[in-house]
């Protein structure tokens, strides 16, 4: 069994859980709230802003020529493409500039950003990875489990047919291999590399959660607060 064969076992419950939250079902029945969406697309585009920037530090840090390569072309493709789709959603989900200016990330996207900060400053590429890894390979089998669906709507339509392209299964078969590589080049840090990924898995499930509840940072504190 390969490191990444592992992770994904030990990790179902938070797959899983993904598959089945009401936030993704939404989208692919189309019965999630536009705003819900558009709360989630703002939070995500904080979060893939800062995920080039964990690429570029992966890309600095990074000890062969064809990674250093990688890094910096996974954090271009990025900017060009999904990006830019997210700044076409904007523009569909009538988002305005007083919003953007006025934005705040949510706790679970900034905590997500800061594990991943964490693992790049603090370790080397291969750590940086294995917290960076879950999204797009989550992405990926959210996208061709549901690349069928007729949500209906089609922004929900466009995000599931870009998480189900070809590119996008072509370049998680790369990512699999590279984090395959890792593990065996370092088998001392696996239990730390599962350590990063587990935590990656557990914001990824928060990211879906966090727009179904429009979570922000009152919200858990005034549960407790006698009015």
């Amino acid at each position: 069994m390969t490191f990444c064969d592992e992770v994904r076992q030990e990790n179902a419950l938070y797959f899983e859980a993904s598959f089945e939250h009401p936030f993704v079902q939404g989208i692919v029945d189309g019965t999630l709230p536009l705003e819900k969406f558009k709360y989630y697309m703002l939070q995500d585009a904080f979060y893939l802003k800062h995920y080039t920037k964990v690429l570029a530090i992966a890309a600095s840090k990074a000890t062969e020529a064809d990674e250093t390569l990688y890094y910096l072309q996974a954090a271009q493709n990025i900017q060009l493409a999904e990006l830019e789709m997210h700044r076409l959603t904007f523009h569909e989900l009538g988002v305005t500039d007083a919003e953007i200016e006025a934005f705040e990330p949510a706790p679970s996207a900034y905590n997500y950003v800061s594990h991943m900060y964490n693992a790049a400053y603090n370790g080397d590429a291969a750590e940086a990875f294995a917290a960076m890894f879950p999204c797009p390979w989550l992405y990926l089998e959210i996208g061709n489990r549901f690349k069928d669906a007729k949500p209906g709507v089609a922004l929900y339509e466009q995000w599931l047919a870009l998480y189900s392209s070809d590119d996008m299964n072509e370049n998680i078969k790369q990512q699999l291999a590279l984090m395959n590589h890792y593990a065996q080049q370092q088998p001392h840090k696996i239990s730390l590399f599962k350590q990063h990924f587990k935590k990656s898995c557990y914001y990824e499930w928060k990211f879906w959660e966090m727009p179904w509840t429009t979570e922000n940072w009152e919200q858990e504190v005034m549960r407790y607060v006698t009015r």
